[in-house]
């Protein structure tokens, strides 16, 4: 079934897309890359201007921080992701490791929290491979870090057959799952251990333990991981230590988490 959606929207969230991936561009580089009349993405750029949400420099155009003020809004709407927040530095600062909080969305795993220990001296994930000076807001394929595998158990197996249909299994390293049947049954053995690892799935050299969080109803909020380099992710620490130390957090979180709904229904 062919999903209906506005046209005019569409071509604008493109607009923005594009600026984003490119880091910045000017009208002539926006048309050629959308492949719409020159007037059309004028059209869509002022109007984007002139609301806010895009800023010019010069003959560039780039993302304006109105959407700073969304995207806060969005990861401190629900009080469990506050809640998140703080289990998360707790955590890293009990173990000098980086530790995240990341919540499935658009088919995808999108890092909500993080909290990068001052100490490590293994740069986090994501600033492994990129120049950004923050990766909150940064999107994760789901099956190859640990917090996507740990989100992906917990969803009914038509849910994850959708995901997969739409994303796909793209390989990030050598030791990528790219076969469906093999993840299926690695989300079986999550299933029964209640911990996700991936072990150089990401990023060459990097490790990580994670486990989904829990609502009060059951229903999956995100996955919480822990990650580190590999050689101080080793033997019983790795398959042991941590995820014991992760499942008390996350099982205090969702404690925490279900206190804190019947509150709001007293």
């Amino acid at each position: 079934m062919t999903k209906q959606t506005a046209k005019t929207t569409q071509r604008s969230l493109d607009v923005i897309d594009t600026i984003q991936r490119l880091g910045g561009a000017t009208l002539d580089e926006l048309t050629g890359e959308l492949e719409i009349s020159r007037s059309t993405v004028h059209l869509h750029l002022q109007t984007l201007l002139e609301e806010g949400y895009l800023t010019k420099e010069g003959a560039v155009y780039h993302i304006g921080l109105r959407f700073l003020n969304h995207g806060e809004y969005a990861r401190s709407r629900k009080k469990a992701y506050t809640l998140a927040k703080r289990t998360v530095a707790e955590l890293s600062d009990r173990i000098d490791e980086e530790v995240e909080f990341v919540v499935e969305n658009d088919n995808r795993g999108i890092l909500v929290h993080e909290s990068f220990h001052p100490d490590s001296h293994f740069p986090s994930k994501e600033r492994h491979i990129s120049t950004a000076p923050s990766s909150a807001g940064i999107y994760y394929y789901l099956h190859c870090v640990a917090t996507g595998k740990a989100i992906l158990a917990e969803l009914p197996d038509e849910r994850v057959e959708a995901i997969l249909d739409d994303r796909g299994l793209p390989r990030q390293t050598p030791q990528t799952i790219t076969d469906r049947d093999d993840l299926v049954r690695e989300l079986e053995e999550i299933r029964d251990r209640g911990v996700a690892f991936a072990d150089e799935e990401y990023v060459d050299g990097l490790r990580e333990v994670g486990r989904r969080v829990r609502g009060p109803d059951g229903s999956v909020l995100g996955a919480i991981a822990i990650i580190g380099p590999k050689y101080r992710f080793t033997d019983d620490r790795y398959t042991a230590e941590l995820p014991e130390m992760l499942t008390e957090y996350v099982d205090d979180l969702e404690t925490e988490i279900s206190d804190s709904y019947l509150d709001d229904y007293r």
